[in-house]
């Protein structure tokens, strides 16, 4: 059995060119096992650093929270530490991302959609390890209204599946719960806004790369980009697996297609990331993006 925790993120001013608001949503996924060892090394680094009881980590803290005034390379070592335990603990994760620049829907309508793609590596993963999961999620924003309507709507992908997948996997519908209460929904929310910080060419997303890049679900030959990270649309942006992932290559139907710089002067047409990154100098062009 696996546990697997979901939370959406967003960018509205990517710093790279060519980019649009950026809506996101991931997915860490805990083997059965390993969900108390997180908790109790969580419960270490809190102690560790001084955190009060009560207070979670979160990408953005709020205002005024102990997180907020506890310094940027408090944070900054926190968020390294929660990505080095989640390693350790065998945790893999999957996180998709749309470029409303690119195809300007509505954020409603990209949300239930990001959402199905995701549950679709879901349930890819789960077939590969062959095992069942529970998806539990954070409480979306809004009133119960709203909250009523997203659990309809993610009930469909657990009763009916998407057009390339079926709910063989996941054993019952997605529930919700406080993320304050809940620390592998705060790591959620770590590695779904740091990865969407990456392809928005943020310095604190940027930094984290490396460490994200072990904990990313791999397709059969080994990549990341259109597995444990897919860009939505692909073709304008797939370069961007290059810039961001240090990978050269995408496979796409048992095909692998070259990604990143040519030879050529010019860049294929759509392909906006091909021979340069998009962020100024000096982080333009480097593989890897850290």
């Amino acid at each position: 059995m696996q546990l697997i925790f979901i939370d959406d993120s967003g960018q509205e001013r990517p710093r790279r060119d060519h980019l649009g608001e950026l809506v996101s949503v991931g997915a860490v996924m805990f083997p059965e096992d390993q969900m108390v060892v997180y908790s109790r090394a969580i419960d270490q680094l809190r102690s560790e650093i001084g955190m009060p009881d009560g207070e979670e980590f979160k990408w953005k803290p709020f205002k005024g929270s102990w997180l907020a005034n506890s310094g940027g390379e408090v944070v900054k070592g926190a968020r390294r530490r929660m990505l080095e335990i989640a390693g350790q603990c065998g945790v893999r994760t999957a996180v998709v991302i749309w470029d409303r620049g690119r195809a300007d829907w509505d954020k409603k309508e990209v949300a239930t959609t990001i959402l199905g793609y995701l549950y679709e590596r879901i349930e890819r993963e789960l077939q590969t390890t062959d095992e069942r999961g529970v998806v539990i999620a954070d409480v979306p924003g809004g009133g119960s209204k709203d909250h009523a309507k997203w659990l309809s709507e993610a009930l469909d992908l657990t009763t009916v599946g998407t057009a390339y997948v079926k709910p063989d996997r996941v054993v019952m519908p997605i529930v919700t719960a406080p993320s304050d209460h809940v620390p592998h929904l705060q790591l959620a929310d770590l590695v779904t806004a740091a990865t969407t910080a990456a392809i928005a060419g943020l310095p604190n997303g940027l930094e984290l790369v490396e460490l994200l890049k072990p904990l990313a679900r791999r397709n059969a030959y080994g990549r990341i980009g259109g597995s444990g990270l897919a860009l939505v649309p692909r073709d304008p942006l797939i370069d961007l697996y290059f810039w961001v992932l240090g990978e050269t290559d995408y496979h796409k139907n048992g095909i692998a297609y070259a990604i990143g710089p040519t030879d050529s002067p010019f860049s294929q047409p759509g392909r906006l990331f091909q021979n340069h990154d998009g962020l100024p100098t000096p982080e333009s062009k480097r593989p890897g993006g850290v």
